[in-house]
């Protein structure tokens, strides 16, 4: 009975119902998008960190990452390569030369990380290739190419096929100088990322450096980048004294960057929310003082006050119920939408390619959100029905019949 009373009272105002509906529905939206947006914006930063420098797993000799030192090459590294070529889950690997040094024009000079690739091994390992906008990524018969980022070839005030110089040291502690031409420029998402990082064929790099078949790095790929923790703990036993690094371990910063927003989005709900409380307690309390005449021939009839409160706390979780699926089923129709064209932040681009972040987000809804939002909004239905509902139980039958 009290549920077909409390439908019913709940139609009787359709305006003011479809106007709780609809806010419950607007504020589950928006609380989901703006988790769908951030975890899509967080996901491409990851993503194109792994794809551009980081590599799933990366392998050095202990000293290595600590100051760079060109001496410090990892030992047997034929031996490692060949087993890990053959590892099920290893999809790609490359193996390069890297140094600090200087690269100059005749304009002004730069600090650089001088990495020495193999160009065929590296386009499997990252995106680079893909993002050159001049030139190429290498061609087969030159000796001496380099590519670099179009931040650095801004700083350097250089074009394609100019002449740069890199200076270093050696593994014999001299200081070395070699002439290259630039062969290509790239842009990646992260501005910061085309100012340091510069490439070079393996051979050319290792033969200044006079490091020989000498490797500092291998980066590898997985078949499946789930599997990166398993897959690195297996590394880190068969290639001990290595130092085998997830690319979380090698950027904690990335790898907190889920869990931080994770947080700071259910924060978002909660103030979402919050403010959703105050609406439909506004509303509720609209409703009963509304009815006080109702209320009190109800109550003078022998419905007792528990019978009471429980019939206006139904009402407010029926229209939180009703808003709740609205709000779900806009949210997956307008990310469906989203996650194939993408929301354009190019009037951004400049801001967000400091921090790695691409002026195209895609956003990423995880159904395993429903239930707990489901729930935590439920939640501040029940809650947000409390004060109406007690008001309710203060009406006198006597006064409240006489009320118009």
């Amino acid at each position: 009975m009290l549920f077909k009373i409390a439908w019913r009272n709940i139609w009787r105002s359709k305006t003011r119902s479809i106007v709780v509906i609809a806010s419950v529905a607007v504020g589950l939206f928006a609380g989901m998008f703006i988790m769908a947006f951030f975890w899509g914006l967080v996901n491409q930063e990851i993503e194109s960190a792994v794809e551009t420098q980081l590599a799933h797993i990366q392998i050095h000799d202990p000293a290595f990452p600590d100051d760079k030192d060109v001496n410090d090459t990892i030992p047997n590294s034929n031996s490692i390569i060949t087993k890990l070529l053959k590892d099920s889950n290893v999809k790609a690997i490359s193996c390069k030369a890297i140094t600090m040094g200087m690269i100059s024009s005749s304009s002004t000079a730069s600090g650089v990380e001088i990495h020495g690739i193999n160009p065929k091994d590296e386009r499997a390992v990252s995106s680079i290739s893909q993002n050159i906008i001049e030139g190429v990524y290498f061609t087969d018969t030159k000796k001496n190419e380099i590519v670099i980022g179009k931040k650095l070839a801004e700083k350097l005030a250089v074009k394609l096929h100019s002449k740069i110089v890199l200076t270093f040291q050696s593994k014999n502690g001299d200081l070395t100088a070699g002439s290259f031409r630039v062969a290509g420029i790239f842009r990646s998402r992260n501005s910061g990322f085309d100012q340091m990082i510069v490439f070079t064929k393996f051979n050319d790099l290792a033969q200044l450096l006079n490091t020989g078949k000498g490797i500092h790095e291998i980066a590898i790929i997985l078949k499946d980048g789930q599997q990166v923790d398993s897959v690195a703990y297996k590394f880190k036993k068969q290639y001990a004294p290595l130092l085998v690094q997830t690319w979380k371990e090698i950027s904690p910063e990335m790898g907190m960057l889920t869990g931080i927003f994770d947080q700071m989005m259910y924060i978002i709900i909660g103030i979402i929310l919050l403010a959703l409380m105050f609406g439909i307690i506004n509303t509720m309390l609209m409703a009963v003082l509304e009815r006080q005449r109702e209320f009190g021939m109800l109550m003078a009839i022998g419905m007792n006050k528990p019978r009471v409160f429980f019939m206006v706390m139904l009402e407010s979780v029926m229209l939180t119920c009703v808003g709740i699926p609205l709000g779900i089923l806009l949210t997956v129709i307008t990310v469906h939408f989203l996650a194939k064209h993408g929301i354009d932040l190019s009037s951004f681009s400049e801001g967000l390619a400091q921090f790695g972040f691409s002026n195209i987000v895609y956003p990423e809804l995880h159904t395993d959100i429903f239930l707990p939002i489901s729930l935590m909004t439920t939640v501040t239905a029940v809650l947000s029905a409390i004060y109406p509902a007690i008001k309710a139980l203060q009406f006198k039958p006597a006064i409240a019949i006489q009320k118009i």
